[in-house]
């Protein structure tokens, strides 16, 4: 295996279908898992697959799987309002762990699958355990941390069928609202991972009625830095 893409939370919606959209291509991938045993009832054996077992609230389990990977793509999010597995404990110090052992491990590359609304705080999806909240702040431990990123905030997930619409993509965290697919997060993560366009940018996606774009890229040319629209964690 050559220097994997490191996926974490790959047994989640969004990250079973970066697993999914990788592994048909052929490219090498790491899965990071917290249940190697339900990991192997959700993935197909295949050679440019790799699972292993980790957790994000368990620093000793990281570097490990960090070793040698040339990129991440976290899509962890929780999945209680409260305990081990809230917003807190997920969206924020799971984020950060993950976040610092990138950096331990000289990673090249992090992308993160946030949420459109983190900087309302009054959004009805902060009654989920301040989900919103602690989401932001995994944001600007990650902005901060001196690693190449982007930020992806979508809004609200289903699991419709990829490639079948157009996207609204805008910064600033005006978005109303909108619904996107967990296919379509993927497939943008992944347009994104090279493109030099969304280093170190934020953004905010929705789908919208028309075609889809022939290139996901294009969608993101003229976006601006962090830095330019004053976001420094």
């Amino acid at each position: 295996m050559t220097q994997p893409i490191l996926i974490a939370g790959a047994a989640g919606g969004i990250g079973r279908q970066l697993v999914g959209k990788l592994t048909a291509q052929n490219e090498d991938v790491r899965a990071l898992v917290r249940d190697l045993s339900r990991a192997r009832t959700l993935f197909t054996a295949q050679d440019c697959l790799q699972l292993v077992e980790g957790n994000a609230n368990q620093t000793i389990t990281l570097p490990n799987a960090f070793a040698g990977v040339r990129a991440v793509i976290c899509a962890i999010g929780a999945k209680a309002p409260a305990g081990e597995s809230s917003p807190e404990k997920v969206d924020y110090e799971g984020v950060r762990n993950l976040v610092m052992a990138a950096r331990n491990a000289s990673v090249g590359r992090f992308i993160l699958v946030s949420s459109l609304g983190v900087t309302h705080p009054e959004h009805p999806l902060n009654n989920f355990g301040r989900v919103l909240d602690w989401k932001l702040k995994g944001e600007n431990v990650l902005r901060t941390s001196g690693l190449n990123y982007t930020i992806i905030r979508p809004g609200g997930l289903t699991d419709e069928s990829g490639g079948k619409t157009a996207f609204r993509i805008e910064q600033g965290d005006t978005l109303g609202g909108g619904r996107i697919s967990r296919s379509d997060v993927a497939a943008l993560c992944l347009a994104a991972l090279d493109e030099i366009s969304t280093y170190y940018t934020t953004f905010e996606v929705v789908a919208q009625e028309g075609a889809p774009p022939e290139k996901l890229s294009d969608l993101f040319t003229g976006l601006k830095t962090d830095r330019e629209l004053g976001l420094h964690g």
